[in-house]
């Protein structure tokens, strides 16, 4: 019964500090677990007769958002293209939303033999250029491209030989190449450095979105003018039928056989007319960043 009587008074003791103490602590544990940011600035004592800590203003700057649509566009482009100009390499600029500035260059080289009013032609082609175009993309990927051609050097050079004792026609003129000096000479075809295009196609060598890579295609014309060709022959022409003797004339010196050299080469001017307007196709695989 004694001790029971003792206890009395320490158990009021314990009350009355646990009626001081949840005022201050459980408070300051709820203002300890409230995010930072959202604590009030305050300066109001508590219950021990303290001021708060006055709590840290949130931020204002808003967060900067992920860049998307346009500004996630590539801008510049590179790529090997394959076509009627050769093998070679391109590249783009992004100077609009739907357009794209693009410079190329290509070239390609093999030869041929042909043989022409008995006259045998040992040719090579060489294609060879660089070109400039404003691709505009009306939607999606179709894209006009009006251009030109800043160096066109497509050109056909080769050789033109005549065998001893073989019958040949110069302006359907008949001569027979002589035993002594055969017939031999060259031959060359050029065309306007410079030539207008115009080309049409699908693909977007700078994708407008995140995609890096691309294949591309063109089609169109190159409009460079008739070609010229120039035909040089020399060596000893007979009669028919004869391959040496007091008909044999030097064919660089007679007059009468020069100007059949210089419709021979007027003929062939004519007959490559057709490459005036030159068709112009490619495909491109390309990498954008």
């Amino acid at each position: 019964m004694r001790k029971a009587l003792a206890f009395i008074p320490a158990l009021l003791l314990w009350c009355a500090l646990v009626s001081l103490v949840p005022a201050s602590c459980f408070a300051q544990d709820q203002a300890n677990s409230a995010p930072l940011e959202t604590r009030a600035l305050t300066s109001e004592p508590n219950a021990f007769g303290l001021a708060a800590f006055p709590a840290v203003p949130p931020s204002s700057a808003p967060a900067s958002p992920a860049p998307t649509g346009p500004e996630r566009t590539r801008r510049i482009g590179v790529g090997v293209t394959i076509g009627s100009l050769g093998i070679g390499g391109e590249a783009a600029v992004r100077v609009l939303k739907r357009a794209n500035v693009r410079f190329g260059f290509s070239g390609i080289g093999f030869g041929y033999n042909f043989n022409r009013d008995q006259i045998t032609y040992g040719a090579r082609l060489r294609l060879e250029g660089a070109q400039a175009t404003f691709d505009f993309f009306p939607f999606g990927g179709f894209h006009i491209s009006p251009g030109a051609l800043l160096y066109n050097g497509t050109q056909i050079t080769g050789t033109a030989s005549v065998a001893s004792g073989t019958t040949f026609t110069l302006n359907s003129v008949s001569y027979e190449s002589s035993a002594a000096s055969p017939v031999t000479g060259s031959v060359g075809v050029t065309f306007r450095k410079v030539a207008p295009v115009i080309l049409f196609g699908f693909g977007n060598l700078i994708p407008r979105g995140s995609r890096h890579w691309s294949i591309t295609s063109d089609f169109g014309i190159a409009y460079s003018g008739s070609p010229k060709a120039a035909l040089n022959l020399t060596g000893l022409v007979c009669a028919p039928g004869t391959v040496s003797g007091p008909t044999c004339q030097n064919i660089g010196t007679t007059g009468s056989i020069q100007s059949n050299v210089t419709a021979e080469q007027s003929n062939l001017n004519s007959k490559l007319s057709f490459f005036k307007i030159y068709p112009v196709a490619s495909v491109a695989f390309g990498y954008s960043f």
